[in-house]
């Protein structure tokens, strides 16, 4: 598996950000070709202070290749685009590899 984790920093209005990654920005993602999972999640931080990032989105491919294609498609180049419309915290973006750490040695 590939995996693309996109770290969104805090925003200036938490509920605007919410609410257009939940009506406009997911669906945009959703679109990408080769997708195979697409999860994200609030973030909190261990010891109660404010946390580095807001939300962390990943994006799941069952493989680099599928990466490598979603990343030159129409949908992922919209999807990409959209991020400056409501990212007013900054966004960090990474991709590796997934490795299984559960499996035995």
């Amino acid at each position: 598996m590939y995996r693309v984790t996109v770290c969104y920093g805090q925003p200036t209005d938490p509920a605007a950000f919410d609410s257009y990654y939940a009506q406009t920005h997911a669906p945009l993602v959703r679109q990408v070709p080769g997708l195979a999972g697409f999860t994200g999640g609030h973030c909190a931080a261990l010891d109660r202070s404010e946390p580095a990032f807001y939300f962390v989105a990943a994006l799941d491919f069952a493989s680099e290749e599928d990466y490598r294609s979603a990343l030159r498609s129409p949908e992922m180049g919209k999807a990409g685009a959209d991020v400056a419309n409501f990212a007013t915290g900054g966004v960090t973006m990474v991709s590796q590899p997934v490795d299984d750490l559960m499996a035995p040695a």
